[in-house]
């Protein structure tokens, strides 16, 4: 097999759903250095390094991934989780905000930012984030299970208990 930088990124991918960051983070590494500017081997190269809890490296990969598509939410969305980890909040918001300008009906994103603003103790701004991907995603465990910690969190018994049933009847809790 030829060695060109959509073969590394495939065998890359392959690696990294098999749990083998690092040969993928290799094959990526070799791949960037055909062709430095693609922003899909950049944003590959962020996940498995955030993957190896790389957190700087996965940022500054998301950094270059947005130098050649500043448009990418699924970048922008992972800049925001991974600045977030790294404790720099207000960036990760910013990130967040931006993903939410370009695709206000990504339940994914509302979902990492009621994160976000969960762990600022945050919870009415939290739940309506909470709520609306639960809306836009009805069958998002995650964040329903979210949303019913922020109904806890804000005294809204009866609707954490609604949360905590449909969980518990899907199977979740």
């Amino acid at each position: 097999m030829e060695e060109t930088p959509k073969n590394l990124n495939d065998t890359a991918v392959k690696l990294a759903a098999g749990g083998d960051h690092r040969e993928a983070v290799a094959c990526l590494r070799r791949a960037l250095a055909m062709d430095g500017s693609n922003p899909i081997l950049w944003f590959n190269l962020a996940l498995s390094c955030r993957a190896l809890g790389r957190l700087e490296e996965a940022r500054d990969a998301l950094f270059r991934a947005l130098e050649s598509d500043s448009v990418d939410v699924d970048a922008l969305d992972t800049l925001g989780v991974t600045l977030h980890e790294l404790g720099n909040d207000d960036a990760s918001a910013e990130a967040y905000g931006r993903a939410l300008e370009l695709d206000p009906s990504n339940g994914r994103v509302w979902n990492n930012y009621g994160v976000l603003l969960f762990s600022r103790s945050s919870y009415t701004e939290a739940c309506s984030c909470f709520e609306k991907a639960v809306t836009l995603i009805p069958d998002f465990d995650d964040a329903l299970y979210n949303l019913r910690d922020t109904y806890e969190a804000l005294g809204r018994d009866d609707d954490q208990r609604a949360c905590a049933e449909i969980l518990a009847a899907r199977g979740v809790l």
